[in-house]
């Protein structure tokens, strides 16, 4: 039966513990992920997640249900592949028509989402004047249809807004469904996009980009090839595991974060083999979600603060490179967090009594290398061109992002030219 992570008479907004308590009830959250307050800074945060979320085997078919809530008329955004492959794109649009909400597709996501993608789903929405839009997909998809959503009803161009221009007012409500168990991005307040004519790739973030609804049904996933299983679900382990032990961690973000952790990692080998393998596809699905919700408030670290310049320059999947590197500045960050990788193994299901504390957060690294080569994902960047002279460059651009600071071993330019030899 789908589950809307509510409980009754509490919303999803300004209610970090109440989320928290929302999904213990629904996933089963280990308890014991939580640091001591001797690890935690004094800093005070807040937890916000104001997305609606329903969950649940099948789920998708209630998508006209949903999507009444919000408008009449409906664009989809979307790519060109599976979704009509497997007929659940002429399913959705059927079931939504036969719910009299009128509906119009733009199906041009390929490859990294570009303002180009987004300003094409503007200028389709604004000339089918819909009023609520869906995005369906991957991690691409689902930022083209958010970033859309938030700037139909702007004045300009997309550019100007990737450019920090701020939104004057609310876009329009936006509807996330994830075919893949990579990105989170279906309840996050961020849409990672590339202006192809400046050569930049960086993400439009505000609480106007959240959804307001997503529908996360795992039967959209079991068709995932192993390719793409592998290379979205290494991105899902490191968003989980970076949010897990970043600076800006709290103890919501710890429990969504941690079994996040535990799912993808008792699931993610068994999906890649055995992608027919429903509850290995959930588990992934739902870890996914858990880590988007967790680092939506956290933010990230080294490996993604790294990854925009290398994806871009060297046309390197983002799963990938977020595969490749992990274990390397989780290794080169130890010492700064040995406590909470130290949990991090736990979570992954080793046996850590009677080890050290830097012992058993060793073994976190030996896992996720593991894992990661199990599923396939390359250990060197010199496998896609990436020579020792082009690190200064590669830098460069890198130090800037914030996912560098918020390292529980902050990143400097040295620091990543270290781990960059690493994995060369």
């Amino acid at each position: 039966m789908p589950r809307a992570l509510l409980l009754p008479g509490i919303t999803l907004v300004r209610l970090g513990v109440c989320v928290l308590l929302a999904l213990v009830l629904q996933f089963g959250l280990a308890t014991e992920v939580s640091t001591t307050t001797a690890e935690r800074t004094d800093a005070v945060r807040q937890f916000y997640l104001p997305t609606r979320v329903i969950t649940g085997l099948g789920c998708f078919s209630r998508i006209a249900e949903v999507v009444r809530d919000y408008g009449e008329r409906t664009l989809f955004v979307c790519g060109q592949g599976s979704l009509r492959r497997s007929g659940a794109l002429d399913q959705a649009v059927s079931d939504l028509q036969r719910a009299g909400i009128g509906t119009a597709v733009y199906d041009a996501v390929d490859g990294e989402p570009t303002l180009n993608m987004v300003q094409a789903a503007v200028d389709l929405a604004r000339q089918e004047e819909v009023d609520v839009v869906i995005g369906i997909g991957g991690g691409s998809a689902m930022d083209v249809g958010k970033a859309a959503a938030a700037l139909c009803t702007q004045e300009g161009r997309v550019q100007e807004y990737h450019r920090g221009r701020s939104l004057s007012g609310p876009g329009l409500p936006y509807v996330s469904v994830p075919t893949t168990a990579g990105t989170g991005s279906e309840v996050t307040n961020n849409a990672v996009l590339t202006d192809l004519e400046r050569g930049v790739k960086k993400s439009m973030r505000g609480e106007r980009l959240f959804p307001a609804a997503a529908l996360v049904d795992p039967r959209l996933t079991v068709s995932l090839p192993p390719d793409i299983t592998a290379r979205s679900g290494a991105d899902a382990l490191c968003q989980a595991i970076e949010s897990f032990v970043a600076i800006g961690a709290q103890p919501p973000s710890d429990g969504l974060a941690g079994e996040a952790i535990r799912l993808i990692g008792r699931s993610l080998v068994r999906a890649y083999e055995q992608g027919s393998d429903v509850d290995a596809r959930s588990d992934m699905l739902y870890g996914s979600l858990l880590a988007g919700m967790a680092m939506t408030n956290t933010r990230l670290g080294g490996a993604h603060g790294v990854a925009s310049p290398l994806g871009l320059g060297y046309h390197i999947p983002h799963g990938v490179v977020c595969g490749l590197l992990l274990p390397h500045v989780m290794e080169y960050s130890l010492e700064h967090g040995l406590a909470k990788y130290a949990k991090v193994a736990r979570l992954l299901g080793v046996e850590t009594q009677g080890l050290s504390a830097r012992e058993a957060a060793q073994q976190a690294v030996i896992v996720v290398s593991r894992m990661m080569s199990r599923i396939g994902m390359p250990s060197h960047l010199s496998g896609f061109g990436v020579k020792r002279e082009d690190l200064a460059g590669i830098i460069d651009q890198a130090v800037p992002s914030a996912n560098l600071k918020n390292n529980p071993r902050p990143l400097g330019a040295e620091d990543l030219q270290i781990i960059l030899e690493r994995a060369l």
